[in-house]
């Protein structure tokens, strides 16, 4: 993040009009319960109702050439399975608020919405170009100043119905530009044709914490709903034709449930069936590795799959990049050419001399407790380091008993050693190289 010193700013841009936060306390790590601490300072504006966190400050989202190169590897393994890849990326809130929006709560202009919007178009243009299907939604959330009013809830991470609305119609769009024939009737259907058809409310996981920490009760917000079922000029059964698999994140599983009618949306625009397999707080993949491991990518269960994850998630975090290579990796032919040390903390994989891998698989004793971190040392004398697990909120009936993390795309670097370190009471039943 770049910041920028206030007297320089101002002297550029003037004094930022800061209304009142809703508490100093927000802007106080140390003042604040350990469950919000870590998204802190928060920056808050009485008069507009925004807020803001810290994980939501960065300004760089353009990938490493080592992230795009595992982008790529994902898309090609989706398309040597003969199966269209979406990534759909929720613009960054920031952007989205605005510059003034930002000024007024945090005081001071120590954020560049520009930077941002910037780095984040850089993004999609990087994940577009590995042949996936990518909208940007921050062109579409930007285009209207209604719906950019719109787009996102105010006290909450999360965008409304009608960004919701707005971006599976920008989707359907996207896939009738790069997939005419996949969809009869995608791209036929503009936001501004949907009929209003009620209201949902959002109490707001950013009002808990001003409620929390500042002892002020906010009232919830509400978003505008749409008539999302299907036209009788469109086909009369759905089902029958090609269906999507929608694999995202709490902004497609909101409460456990799709409440801001994720799903219900890309069916109207697509006009087809939509299965959500979303894990609100799984993740980047906790939807996506499961539905692979599940064979149902294999079988060609659905005709595209929507890989629905927030701004909030580095593609440059590699360690789920590697574990959903690994689970769509087609070897599990074992190597035998390597030896097995059990340590006290820890197990040494070693690999035998001018021995080639591409992945290795931890099968965890209990289901439940799926963690592990791993060292792998390379033949030059360097080291990565690599997280394999699983989010606590990832249902058990969508986990496997095995996790895999690929070995490739190490440039020149050979691995060697592999040193498994078991996690918040994580055990190891069986480890194998293939």
């Amino acid at each position: 993040m770049k910041y920028h010193f206030p007297l320089i700013a101002s002297l550029v841009l003037g004094t930022a009009a800061q209304s009142a936060p809703y508490c100093a306390d927000l802007l106080n790590r140390e003042a604040l319960p350990k469950k919000y601490a870590k998204i802190a300072p928060i920056y808050s504006d009485q008069a507009s109702g925004w807020i803001f966190t810290q994980d939501q400050m960065k300004d760089r989202y353009e990938m490493k050439a080592s992230s795009l190169k595992l982008v790529q590897a994902i898309v090609d393994k989706f398309a040597a399975r003969d199966m269209p890849l979406a990534i759909v990326v929720a613009p960054p809130r920031p952007v989205i608020a605005g510059q003034d929006k930002l000024d007024a709560a945090m005081g001071q202009y120590l954020y560049s919405v520009a930077d941002a919007h910037s780095s984040f178009d850089k993004l999609i243009e990087q994940l577009a170009s590995t042949g996936a299907i990518v909208p940007n939604l921050s062109d579409v959330a930007l285009a209207d100043p209604d719906i950019r009013d719109r787009f996102y809830f105010r006290r909450d991470t999360h965008w409304t119905a009608v960004g919701s609305a707005v971006s599976a119609t920008a989707l359907a769009n996207t896939v009738n530009s790069q997939a005419p024939d996949l969809f009869d009737n995608d791209g036929d259907l503009a936001f501004r044709e949907l009929e209003a058809s009620g209201v949902i409310q959002e109490e707001g996981s950013l009002a808990e914490v001003v409620l929390k920490a500042c002892g002020t009760a906010l009232p919830a917000e509400t978003s505008e709903t749409f008539n999302l079922s299907q036209n009788g000029d469109l086909l009369d059964d759905p089902s029958s034709g090609p269906a999507i698999a929608l694999l995202g994140s709490s902004f497609s599983n909101r409460y456990k449930r799709d409440h801001y009618r994720v799903a219900d949306a890309l069916a109207r625009a697509f006009d087809a069936d939509v299965e959500n397999f979303s894990v609100s707080g799984g993740g980047p993949i906790g939807a996506i590795e499961a539905y692979v491991m599940s064979g149902a990518l294999d079988r060609k269960d659905h005709n595209l799959v929507v890989w629905e994850l927030p701004y909030t998630e580095s593609f440059n975090s590699q360690s789920f990049l590697r574990q959903l290579l690994g689970a769509l990796s087609e070897s599990r032919a074992p190597i035998k050419a390597a030896e097995f040390q059990t340590q006290p903390q820890a197990t040494l994989v070693k690999l035998a001399e001018g021995v080639a891998t591409s992945g290795i698989e931890i099968e965890a004793e209990d289901i439940v407790k799926q963690s592990f971190n791993l060292e792998v040392r390379f033949d030059n004398g360097s080291t990565a380091k690599v997280h394999l697990g699983r989010r606590n909120s990832v249902p058990v009936n969508m986990r496997s008993s095995s996790l895999r993390s690929s070995l490739s795309h190490y440039g020149n670097r050979a691995p060697v050693e592999i040193v498994i370190s078991p996690i918040k009471g994580a055990r190891i039943k069986h480890v194998a190289v293939f």
